[in-house]
């Protein structure tokens, strides 16, 4: 038996604590006991007793030198027992340290080893094969990079305080959760020795022999992410094959590297493991390797099966290379290794990884498998015997069974050494937008992101035309005017404190050159305003607020009667990796401190939008409809403007909510008990809740469409500005915090009573969440599309503060249903689909709003009596005193926001609270930027087009922040 050792790294002693993970029942029963019992001073024998029993259960823990004394001199793994043994053991800081010597390993000739192993969570265990496919070979990058440092002082990724060139140094974050379930994924290669030294210069050092290993595994890597058929070449003019199979003596990679892959639990014993990869390797390299008169021998396969089962020969092991060398240099049998077994017992995979790991690298980590050397791929071929010899007489024959390879000897074994890497910096994704597939414009930045494992941070170096550095540490690089026509590409190198990177570097090709940026005749209109910079605007006393409806991708390519929805435009017009970088170029001109966006597809919101916006100072976040479809509401705010947001002040809520039994009718949360009498008679309760509540009680069809089907959000922040100065602070136009609302109401042309009631319940939870201080209610902000014309009754609520049952956005009230939504209905009612791609420019230009939308009476004879509901009388509906009077923010209302082929209407608007006696912190409107005129768009037929992203115009309004004085 192994002598024990008892001092064991502090995280594994608190696993075992925690019964997480035990050899034995006795252990687990002993560490229950510990983990609850806590030695006292007077008497505390019990649980002294328990300590003494878990010590004596963690003891199998251990570390020793190979052999025991009980075996004889060679036990047929070429391993000498005679030896005398060394111990090794773990102490608490996670050292080796010796006690004994070592031993000495016989091992392979012909080939060298490397393990990769690492333990990540489950949903990445087959990470590197799902990297994006434009990975390119990274030693070229290398290079370049290992040049720029040196030219500009760099060192490992830290600039030189004197070089004087700019690094943005991101903060890795990393998505992973510490109770997710784990795999250890095990890298097998075998490359082979010859191969190594043909390439090697003669002065190689090991260092230097080291990176060629990497070299070829990095660039295996990277072909197993491509077609299996696929071949690329390397520098060293190596063709490189995703085949290994072949044996073709052509120069090939398979020829000189061999893989296996294998994943693993992370709770499974590391000796067992260690043993499935010998067995599982072992196996492949069977069925990938021919005898040598070209045909198998399934009597030989056995025969190799039933030996290799026979023997337990997986260890981990220590190596010493320093006597290594001295044994070869003194003459001695220079297949021999000096090496220390590191005793297994009773511990899993992922601790053992995660022990190596935190060592460091001043230790050299290896795996000693043995395989029969029949199976080794570069030991036999079919003109040669082991390793270059000549073939074996056929004289020594053992039997003359046509198939069979009868002239090698079957329990031949050869022990490989294998150089293990627990744990390296890993990068487990690479995100940006469509893939490396976008087209890359002057002026639009491009975004990287990575997740990364076992390193503190990913350092991204940028390349332009190949090998030019133009950007380094940095996440993001916008092209500017003299990389048109030019490739973009990065290296990622992860690294930690211990660790530079080296061998874990990936790089990646945008596969679209750099093109200027498409001509886009609505920014050269504004372009006055987007010179303007946030300091240079009435020194900081004002507010710029951008509301756009970006058109998701999900309906750009709509069908509606088998044809495009958005037939005017050339179908690569509105793909989105064209669409999207312009949208991103147009939101970046005009520099605005609170952006609300409409029509956002869920990933385009996470591959784009929120990367390139954080890189510019922006904060945000991002709120799915409520169904089915990944579209939805974000909102972004400088936090040069202001502070930082927490998680609990962003928040967002289903429309359909917020006028539910459970929504509170009563106001008294509004008040704490600070709150005098006078203010609760001063500030009325919202009764027109009452009548709407009754209305919802009463017509089915209202309350199926708004409380179960409409699935519209509302986003809403409260967000506080940045003072100037305390001292400044007293006498300051802003308030301590403000709330910033978003939405997108419905759409249906019929259902301006659903929006209507959609604007008051908004107005209602801004009341509510503005007076979390009642003694001072935060100022309003409401953007968004409202889907609504102007004189809709929604925009009159918010405007006017009230609508009464005779308005005109109740006539639909007893006829409209959810069904009137189905295209074919809308289609047949005018609502859509006027337009017609045959006719001529001018039937389009004469193509009016009235026509699709308000010719009522055509309306209604084509609805027949049985459609319609039994009549419910509406509500009036009031906005209560306590709620601040809104303003729009653009000085002259604009033609249209809107401009489709059937349909020109303003939809988009940006209210905000006007300062009062009562709260007087608000808003004065300044002004909106530049509108298109009805010509400018009809160049192009309609929105969107080549130069318009959108069927919609942003709407960019500036606002100045104003205190009315009591």
């Amino acid at each position: 038996m192994l002598r024990p050792c008892n001092l064991i790294p502090k995280y594994l002693t608190d696993k075992i604590k925690n019964a997480a993970y035990l050899p034995t029942s006795e252990a687990k029963a002993a560490a229950a006991t510990t983990a609850n019992a806590i030695p006292s001073k007077s008497g505390g024998t019990q649980g002294m007793r328990a300590v003494r029993a878990s010590k004596s259960a963690l003891s199998s823990l251990s570390f020793s030198t190979f052999g025991d004394s009980s075996c004889g001199d060679d036990d047929g793994r070429g391993n000498s027992s005679s030896t005398p043994r060394g111990q090794y053991m773990l102490h608490h800081d996670n050292k080796l340290t010796s006690s004994g010597t070592s031993t000495l390993l016989k091992t392979s000739k012909s080939c060298e080893g490397r393990l990769i192993a690492r333990t990540i969570p489950k949903r990445y265990g087959e990470y590197d094969c799902h990297k994006p496919a434009t990975r390119i070979d990274p030693t070229a990058s290398i290079a370049s990079l290992a040049e720029w440092q040196k030219e500009h002082k760099i060192c490992d990724g830290v600039e030189d305080t004197d070089a004087g060139v700019g690094c943005i140094r991101p903060k890795e974050s990393s998505s992973l959760s510490e109770d997710e379930d784990e795999v250890v994924v095990l890298d097998l290669y075998l490359l082979r020795r010859s191969f190594l030294d043909e390439e090697a210069d003669n002065n190689q050092t090991s260092s230097q022999r080291e990176l060629r290993v990497q070299a070829l595994i990095g660039s295996y890597d990277m072909s197993r992410n491509m077609s299996s058929h696929a071949r690329i070449s390397t520098e060293d003019s190596t063709s490189i094959s995703t085949d290994i199979s072949g044996t073709k003596d052509d120069g090939s990679f398979s020829d000189n590297i061999f893989h296996f892959h294998m994943n693993r639990s992370s709770n499974e014993l590391m000796s067992r493991t260690l043993r499935r990869l010998e067995l599982s390797a072992t196996r492949k390299l069977q069925s990938l390797h021919p005898l040598p008169n070209g045909k198998k021998s399934d009597r030989g396969k056995e025969a190799n099966l039933a030996l290799i089962n026979k023997v337990t020969s997986s260890k981990l092991i220590l190596l010493d290379d320093e006597l290594s060398n001295e044994v070869e240099e003194s003459g001695d049998d220079c297949d021999r290794r000096i090496c220390s077994e590191v005793d297994l017992a009773g511990l899993s995979s992922s601790d053992i990884l995660r022990s190596l790991s935190s060592i460091g690298d001043c230790k050299r980590w290896g795996v000693a498998l043995t395989v029969p050397a029949l199976i080794l791929p570069w030991i036999i071929n079919r003109d040669q015997g082991v390793d270059g010899e000549e073939d074996v007489d056929d004289s020594t024959s053992d039997s003359t069974d046509e198939g069979s390879c009868s002239t090698i000897n079957f329990n031949a074994l050869e022990t490989v050494v294998i150089g293990i890497t627990p744990n390296p910096p890993t990068v487990l994704e690479v995100q940006t937008f469509e893939n490396f597939t976008a087209q890359n414009f002057v002026g639009v930045p491009i975004v990287v992101e990575t997740t990364i494992i076992y390193a503190t941070r990913a350092i991204i170096t940028w390349f332009v035309d190949g090998n030019v550095v133009v950007a380094h540490d940095s996440k993001s690089y916008t092209p500017a005017v003299e990389d048109i026509g030019k490739s973009v590409s990065i290296l990622i190198t992860p690294v930690r404190p211990e660790h530079n990177g080296e061998g874990c570097q990936e790089a990646y090709e945008f596969v679209n050159a750099v093109e200027p940026l498409p001509l886009m005749p609505i920014m050269k209109l504004r372009e006055g305003w987007s010179r303007v910079d946030v300091v240079e605007r009435d020194g900081g006393n004002n507010l710029r607020v951008l509301t756009y409806n970006i058109l998701a991708d999900l309906y750009a390519g709509r069908q509606l009667d088998q044809q495009l929805m958005y037939s005017h435009c050339d179908m690569k017009d509105l793909m989105r990796s064209r669409r999207m970088p312009m949208i991103i170029a147009e939101i970046l001109s005009y520099k605005a401190d609170i952006i609300c966006l409409q029509e956002v597809d869920a990933s385009i919101h996470d591959s784009l939008i929120s990367p390139v916006l954080r890189t510019k100072g922006y904060q945000g976040f991002y709120s799915n409809k409520v169904t089915s479809q990944q579209e939805g509401c974000s909102m972004f705010w400088s936090t040069s403007v202001f502070e930082m947001a927490r998680a609990e002040d962003m928040q967002e809520f289903p429309l359909r909510s917020l006028l539910t039994k459970d929504a509170p009718l009563d106001e008294s949360e509004y008040f704490n008990a600070k709150s005098t009498v006078r203010d609760l008679v001063e500030l009325e309760r919202w009764e027109s809740m009452n009548g709407i509540r009754q209305l919802l009680e009463a017509h089915d069809e209202v309350r199926r469409v708004y409380s179960e089907s409409v699935g519209q959000i509302l986003q809403v922040v409260r967000l506080s500005p940045k003072q100037s100065t305390p001292s400044e602070q007293s006498c300051s136009s802003k308030p301590d915090s403000i709330v910033v609302a978003n939405t997108h109401l419905f759409y249906h042309p019929m259902a301006g009573h659903i929006r209507l009631l959609q604007a008051f319940a908004i107005c209602h939870k801004l009341d509510q969440i503005r007076r979390t201080d009642p003694e001072s209610p935060a100022p309003l902000l409401i953007c968004g599309d409202f889907n609504s014309d102007p004189l809709s009754g929604a925009v009159r609520l918010l405007t006017n503060r009230s609508v009464l049952p005779s308005y005109d956005c109740w006539k639909h009230l007893n006829i409209y249903t959810w069904e009137c939504g189905d295209s074919d209905y809308m289609m047949d009612h005018g609502f859509i689909g006027n337009y017609d791609p045959d006719d001529t420019l001018s039937c389009c230009i004469e193509e009016d709003f009235v026509d699709a939308h308000c010719d009522e009476a055509s309306i209604m004879e084509s609805l027949s009596s049985d459609d319609s509901i039994d009549d419910i009388s509406p509500p009036a509906v009031v906005l209560p005193s306590c709620f601040p009077t809104l303003v729009s923010g653009c000085l002259n209302l604009p033609s249209f926001t809107n401009y489709a082929t059937d349909f020109v209407e303003t939809l988009d608007y940006v209210f905000a609270s006007e300062p009062s006696v009562q709260e007087p912190f608000g808003f004065r409107p300044k002004g909106e930027a530049p509108m298109p005129s009805e010509e400018l768009v009809k160049q192009y037929v309609a929105m969107p087009n080549k130069a318009m992203p959108s069927d919609h115009v942003a709407l960019v309004c500036d606002f100045e922040w104003v205190k009315k004085e009591q």
